[in-house]
This record gives C-alpha cells, structure tokens and sequence, in this order.
C-alpha cells in the first residue's frame, strides 16, 4: 500500500469514528427512555469489554500480554470507567443529546487546563486564549436549562453539569494515564479499565432490572449493541490506528465533527430543535479548540 493511499484510509477511518460517535450520543438518549440508566451502562459495557478483549487479541497478533501493573489499572478504570461513566449517563439521561454533544466537544480544554495544573504540559498565551474562546462557549451551553427556560427541548442545569462533570473526570484519567501508555497499549487499558469497573456497574443495575415491552425490545437491543460494540470497540480501535499513522493532532481534528454529526441526528430523529445559544454556544467551542490545535 502507497503512503498516499494509507493516508487516505487512515483519514477515513477518522471520519467514521466521529460520525460514529457523533451518532451515539442521540441514539443513547433515545434508547434511555426505555431503561434505567444504570442498566443501560452495566448491559453495553458488558458488550464493550467483550469487544475490546477480542480487538486486543487481535492487535497483538498472538503475542504475550504485557505485564499488567494492577495498581494502575484500578485507579484508572475506578476513574475513565466508572466514574466517568456513571456521570456521563446520568448527564445524557438529564440534558438534550445536543448539549451532550457540545460540552464532549470541550474534553479536550480540560485536558490542557489539567495538564498545565499538574505540569505535564505548558501552553503559550496565544494557546490559552484559544482555550479561554472555547471555555466560553461551553460555560454559554452549559447554563442553558430547560425549554420554558428558553433552552432546547430536554436540556436541565443538572445535566449539563453532570455531563461537564464527567469530561473532567474523562480529561484527569487522560492526564495521568499519558505517561503510563508511553509503554501500554491504550486498547489493552481501556479493557481492563472497563473489565474492572464492570462489578460495580452491575452491583448499581442490578437492583433496577425491570421487564422492558415487548414493542420496545428490539430498539433497545439494537442502541445497546451500537453503544457497545460499534463506538466503544471497534470505534476505539479505529481512532487509537489513526492517532499512530495521523498523529494526535490531525486525528483530533476530525473530532470537530462529532458534536454537528449529533446535533442533525438529533434534530432530525429526536426534534430537538438547536437554540441560538447552543449554537453560539458550540461555535465557540469548535473555534477555540480549533485555535488551540493549530497553535501547537
């Protein structure tokens, strides 16, 4: 395979990533309505552990597992898989799929912010005025509430914050994990991260199992499959193959696209009809990583 066409898979590949994810965020919301949120997370994680065991294997082609330093994978998955996780769905279940979308945009300016905190990283003043643009817009989203507030249908305070929340749970797993996975494959720690939290996901659902109608059944399955195997799998092992081939930067780029992929899904599939703050709002947010991106 010629560079030129490699270049041109692995920019392909991104693209489906953020449609990809861009599309869970909607679907999710819809598939929320029919069961508890605990319930959803434990069932499509189930799915996903399996799915990234099964992509490990394959990319490491036979070969050993790495030693495992346990200690790490417990602090790292009590926080990506669990913490994260719990705040996430609760945010997605409270808020509309459009601000959900926006405010995973704004992960990546609390990635720097902590980083910058605990000095892993530095950033010029021209990189920090670009995160402060983006800082904005997400402060502009998340302070939008409910639609006799004069928000979008289905967004609340409560949501908005518990999605934010959980962004900057995702942004300090990031940070601490960076020197780990210097020397451990990411797929390898995202299963065993996910692998470890599954208990507890469990030990939360299992007390809310409730029969789901008959009518409802088959579109929940397919949200939970679609969640858990499509975007957090092979999604993941597509996006970790781009990064290396790509680089960081460029593959970051494509997910610029991720919260417009959810915004037309969910107008389109969900009615929720985008206010001019949200948009202003996501503007902001897409300028200023997009700023920041291209100062480094």
């Amino acid at each position: 395979m010629t560079a030129a066409r490699a270049k041109r898979r692995y920019v392909a590949a991104s693209l489906t990533v953020a449609v990809i994810w861009g599309i869970n965020v909607p679907l999710m919301k819809a598939g929320l309505a029919h069961v508890h949120p605990f319930v959803f997370n434990a069932t499509r994680l189930t799915l996903s552990v399996i799915t990234l065991g099964v992509v490990d294997w394959i990319e490491r082609r036979g070969e050993p597992a790495p030693r495992t330093p346990w200690r790490t994978i417990l602090w790292f998955g009590f926080l990506s898989s669990f913490v994260y996780q719990i705040l996430f769905l609760l945010g997605v279940d409270a808020t509309s799929a459009g601000n959900t979308a926006i405010i995973i945009a704004s992960g990546p300016l609390w990635t720097a912010v902590l980083a910058s905190l605990l000095r892993v990283e530095r950033h010029a003043p021209r990189a920090w005025f670009a995160l402060s643009i983006a800082f904005l817009g997400t402060i502009l989203v998340t302070t939008t509430g409910s639609r006799g507030d004069g928000g979008p249908g289905g967004a609340t305070l409560i949501g908005n914050l518990a999605v934010l929340a959980s962004m900057v749970t995702w942004a300090w797993a990031t940070v601490l994990s960076r020197p780990f996975l210097q020397t451990f494959p990411a797929t390898r720690l995202a299963f065993l991260a996910t692998l470890v939290a599954l208990p507890g996901h469990w030990a939360l659902a299992l007390p809310r199992l409730s029969p789901v109608p008959a009518e409802d059944l088959g579109f929940l399955v397919m949200v939970i499959v679609y969640s858990g195997v499509l975007s957090t799998g092979i999604a993941y092992s597509l996006w970790n193959k781009s990064v290396h081939h790509l680089g960081a930067a460029r593959a970051a780029s494509f997910t610029n696209l991720v919260p417009i992929v959810a915004l037309g899904v969910a107008w389109a599939f969900l009615g929720e009809v985008p206010g001019a703050v949200q948009l202003a709002g996501g503007a902001l947010v897409l300028l200023g990583l997009v700023a920041w991106r291209s100062r480094r």
